[in-house]
């Protein structure tokens, strides 16, 4: 024990007080303590050091965890609303396609049919940059087709509207029916090619369409007579006029004065006889009376 002791290393603390009045005090601590107190300290500073380490990195991808869930979120509400106005839009352009075939078939014309289709499922809106691009070109193409079926209706309609124009579609003058187109008994048998509107003498009779003055002049039973060519084989005939309003080749509008109601070649009374040609068929006028475009357009067909 006693060589035990002698090997034992041993260190001296002293505190001296520095009025030197009081006696010094010394404090004698093993070696092996000292040794222990420096690893235990040394091991202190590695954990306590680690765990501010740990701390600061965890709180950081704490930080970063909450900043994505909050993206996500924000993302999930663009989703939501993008997926919202995709419907809307959706809707809209099948409304679209619907109305604009159903003018088609007004207008005589082959339907539309869409070459691209249209998904709103969230399923299909994930939050990549392909998947929304995706989307919007097939809604580019969609809108693309549109403008192409639109332009093609807009000529269409610009050809109708100028068709329609140069077709009789409204009354020369307004009066009383006082003969129909057909066979007759009286005042003349036989078959008659238009139709008798009562009138007082020296009314203004009216182009029914667009069209170029063809003949003025005399005919055997119709009198002073006025033919108007429409274009497309189709002309009318203004007969029994007192006088013109227009000469031979003269461009007329519809509704404009062509001639004054009269009684010259057979007739009983003032009147006008109008009639209604193509190809010079005549047909019956009553049909050509109060048109518009879309019953215009059966007539073409």
């Amino acid at each position: 024990m006693d060589n035990k002791a002698k090997k034992q290393r041993f260190y001296t603390l002293m505190l001296v007080p520095h009025d030197a009045r009081g006696k010094p005090v010394s404090i004698k601590i093993p070696a092996s303590w000292v040794y222990a107190t420096a690893v235990l300290s040394f091991f202190f500073l590695v954990v306590v050091g680690s765990s501010i380490i740990y701390s600061t990195l965890l709180s950081r991808r704490l930080v970063n965890y909450a900043n994505t869930i909050d993206k996500n979120r924000q993302q999930q509400a663009v989703i939501t609303t993008f997926s919202t106005k995709t419907n809307k839009v959706a809707r809209a352009l099948d409304e679209l396609v619907a109305r604009d075939n159903e003018l088609r078939k007004l207008l005589g014309l082959k339907g539309w049919k869409m070459k691209t289709t249209l998904s709103s499922d969230k399923s299909t809106l994930e939050v990549t940059s392909n998947k929304v691009s995706l989307q919007f070109e097939k809604f580019d193409d969609k809108i693309t087709e549109r403008k192409r079926s639109l332009e093609e209706l807009k000529q269409w309609v610009s050809l109708v509207q100028s068709r329609f124009a140069s077709t009789p579609s409204s009354w020369p003058i307004y009066g009383r029916l006082a003969s129909l187109f057909g066979y007759r008994s009286s005042p003349w048998r036989g078959f008659h090619a238009g139709i008798d509107i009562s009138a007082r003498y020296g009314a203004p009779a009216r182009a029914t369409a667009n069209g170029v003055v063809s003949y003025i002049g005399w005919r055997s039973g119709y009198g002073k007579t006025v033919e108007i060519n429409h274009g497309h084989g189709v002309s009318t005939l203004y007969a029994h006029n007192s006088s013109y309003a227009v000469r031979v080749g003269q461009r007329v509008k519809k509704g404009q004065v062509v001639s004054y109601v009269g009684m010259t070649g057979w007739t009983t009374g003032p009147h006008l006889h109008y009639e209604v040609r193509r190809w010079g068929t005549p047909l019956n006028p009553v049909a050509y009376l109060d048109l518009n475009i879309l019953s215009a357009s059966k007539l073409w067909r």
